[in-house]
């Protein structure tokens, strides 16, 4: 199953594409989402959206290389990683909506 690249933020986007420029492809792999992380999320049913993309955020904050973050998002690596990572879990949660993992709410 390929993955839509055009739901992925332009942010996220940059990232992955300055990890590729300095050799670190594999990096890229390491927070792409997996069948695991749609199993997480369904698990996650019932939980707010706001929950689970800090759920998520977390776990996938480990796997920013935070120099780069810093160089794309242009803030102070810490808060680069964050911002990253959320929009990252926010990506995951689309994509688990549009592959009908899970439903969203419209209000």
């Amino acid at each position: 199953m390929g993955i839509n690249t055009s739901s992925i933020d332009e942010l996220v986007f940059a990232y992955f594409r300055k990890l590729e420029e300095r050799g670190l492809g594999e990096r890229v792999d390491e927070v792409f989402p997996t069948s695991a992380v749609f199993e997480e999320i369904r698990g996650m049913a019932g939980s707010s959206a706001e929950e689970v993309v800090e759920r998520l955020a977390r776990e996938v904050a480990e796997k920013i290389v935070p120099e780069v973050a810093e160089e794309v998002v242009g803030v102070p690596a810490s808060s680069a990683v964050w911002h990253l990572a959320r929009r990252i879990a926010m990506w995951y949660l689309q994509l688990a909506e549009e592959f009908g993992v899970v439903r969203g709410v419209r209000r």
